[in-house]
């Protein structure tokens, strides 16, 4: 997969489909992340990634993204 840049706001947005392995880098604020085959509810938390960390998914886990306020930018390779 080649790099691709997202921003995250307060809005869930599904970053992977469980089909491949990527590495997630926030570069700036934090995102919440949560492994769920559907779209969470507007209102849950995730598990919390302050910049500059990195996460690995593989699969089956389906993963969405959200800021926990505000926007955080993402990298995902």
């Amino acid at each position: 997969m080649a790099s691709k840049d997202e921003t995250l706001t307060t809005e869930w947005k599904q970053i992977t489909d469980g089909t491949q392995s990527v590495s997630i880098q926030v570069i700036s604020g934090t995102a919440w992340f949560r492994d769920s085959p559907t779209k969470p509810p507007g209102n849950i938390q995730g598990h919390p990634v302050s910049s500059p960390k990195w996460l690995g998914v593989t699969p089956p886990q389906q993963m969405w993204g959200r800021s926990s306020g505000g926007e955080a930018k993402i990298i995902i390779t």
